[in-house]
């Protein structure tokens, strides 16, 4: 489907559009300022703010031997999206037509359709087949009567908040850095399926979950999390997201432990949201050692949960 149809539903809404372009994978506190900065210009103008965000991101078409896993489905980035006051959000497919776009052809593919009055884009934007820094996005959208809106990054620790910034902490296991960079703490959901309960055997009942390999995981380890339940309530929980090496092995589990909880999660879809991270994943010389790291693990988890105050 080309640039005009996937843009149709949104023209459909008539008047003026401000416009920002990009995936946003993580809607992180840089694209954040820059979603703030478009819902502003929009009010300024009494017109629509309009968030166009691939589904993919465009290097993985260009370079399909570059497959970086996503920090959030689609879907999900969509709603996060939303959340910071914008308009409309439409999803765009980034296909072989919008691939050898001139940035020229695409910027006013988008006024044409769209009504698009202003541009906001990142300081740092590249855009288009012939791959034009924001100096030339300026000159174009100067000679077609656009308006364009740069937005500077936002800096961490002297380094730009980016999604491969935030992909990098949650590599490492640093949840912390990577909430920081967020503006929310990390949160992976699955759907909960019949496990071995070898852990329920060792007194620590589990939720298995499973879990898309096309989006980040934190490294592997056992993490102090909240478990957000389909009834809606919130509750302390142990992450392990590992191979279960002492136990024979079973590559890419993701289980999570609630304690003093023995209620049927099965066939249900729950999420956890990664506030610290406890100690890596390692292999011991038998279960009964197993064991004692595990009721440590939960014990420091409890200690965090005492000191935190109630998500609900």
């Amino acid at each position: 489907m080309g640039l005009h149809q996937q843009i149709a539903p949104i023209q459909e809404l008539g008047s003026e559009a401000c416009v920002t372009v990009g995936t946003f994978d993580g809607v992180h506190k840089g694209h954040q300022a820059l979603l703030q900065r478009l819902v502003s210009v929009a009010q300024q103008n009494d017109a629509r703010s309009v968030a166009l965000s691939f589904s993919q991101p465009p290097r993985s078409v260009i370079e399909p031997t570059h497959q970086t896993p996503h920090l959030y489905d689609p879907k999900t980035r969509a709603a996060l999206i939303r959340e910071q006051g914008i308009d409309v959000v439409q999803l765009i497919d980034f296909n072989d037509e919008i691939r050898v776009m001139s940035t020229e052809k695409f910027l006013t593919t988008l006024q044409s359709s769209l009504g698009m009055t202003d541009l906001i884009i990142g300081e740092r934007a590249v855009m288009g087949h012939d791959r034009q820094d924001v100096d030339r996005i300026a000159e174009i959208a100067n000679r077609n009567g656009l308006q364009l809106h740069t937005v500077p990054p936002v800096i961490r620790k002297d380094q730009i908040v980016s999604s491969s910034l935030v992909r990098s902490a949650m590599a490492a296991g640093d949840v912390k850095s990577a909430a920081d960079m967020l503006g929310r703490l990390y949160e992976r959901g699955g759907h909960v399926y019949r496990g071995s309960a070898r852990a329920r055997e060792m007194g620590v009942p589990t939720a298995n979950m499973e879990w898309s390999r096309q989006l980040v995981m934190p490294a592997k380890g056992i993490y102090a999390t909240w478990a957000k339940l389909p009834d809606g309530r919130i509750l302390p929980s142990a992450t392990y997201i590992g191979d279960n090496p002492t136990l024979g092995g079973n590559l890419g589990t993701f289980e999570v432990h609630i304690n003093d909880f023995d209620e049927d999660l099965y066939d249900q879809d729950i999420s956890v949201e990664f506030i610290e991270f406890i100690r890596p994943d390692q292999e011991f010389e038998n279960p009964e050692e197993l064991n004692e790291a595990i009721q440590s693990d939960v014990a420091k988890i409890a200690q965090i949960f005492a000191n935190l105050p109630s998500p609900n």
